[in-house]
């Protein structure tokens, strides 16, 4: 697990809209993509209450390539605003705030601490396989459809532990 350096949190957009307590308190990011995720009018006047207290940043491309690698390998299919929060995140050895499951599974295997805003968070890791459910077999990586019968291929998760210490 990584230490975090100080009072830093980087939050996702739900973070962000559940108006997190941690806004008043220490240093606070988040990412470009995840500004741009905030779409109604509603969302944009609350979050420009606590704009000030938020450094907008931009992630370094080999945090990208991390966290992009890690989510590939437990097969997370995450939005290129995830990726970038936990790309950002990790590089300023902050805490993160999410309620995403997808987000949380690879922030726990990055070693990423992280806290969540209005849910448990997860309880186990989690790596997604595809199967056939025709023919039983599986595959680490996503394909349409099974290359041995053609049948669509379908996902199902494998756990292989708890969440590293939050």
């Amino acid at each position: 697990m990584l230490k975090p350096k100080g009072n830093k949190f980087v939050h996702d957009t739900g973070s962000l809209l559940a108006g997190t307590p941690s806004l008043l308190i220490g240093e606070n990011y988040t990412t470009p993509l995840n500004l741009k995720e905030v779409r109604d009018k509603e969302s944009k006047n609350f979050l420009s209450i606590y704009i000030e207290k938020l450094k907008v940043v931009e992630p370094e491309a080999k945090f990208l390539r991390i966290v992009k690698e890690k989510s590939e390998e437990l097969g997370e299919n995450l939005s290129d605003a995830d990726v970038a929060v936990l790309a950002l995140a990790l590089q300023l050895r902050a805490t993160l705030l999410s309620d995403d499951y997808g987000v949380l599974n690879v922030a726990s295997e990055l070693g990423i601490p992280w806290k969540t805003v209005r849910t448990k968070g997860i309880s186990e890791r989690r790596k997604w396989v595809w199967y056939c459910p025709n023919c039983g077999r599986t595959f680490e990586r996503h394909l349409r459809e099974c290359p041995a019968c053609g049948s669509p291929l379908r996902r199902r998760s494998i756990s292989f532990g708890g969440p590293r210490d939050r």
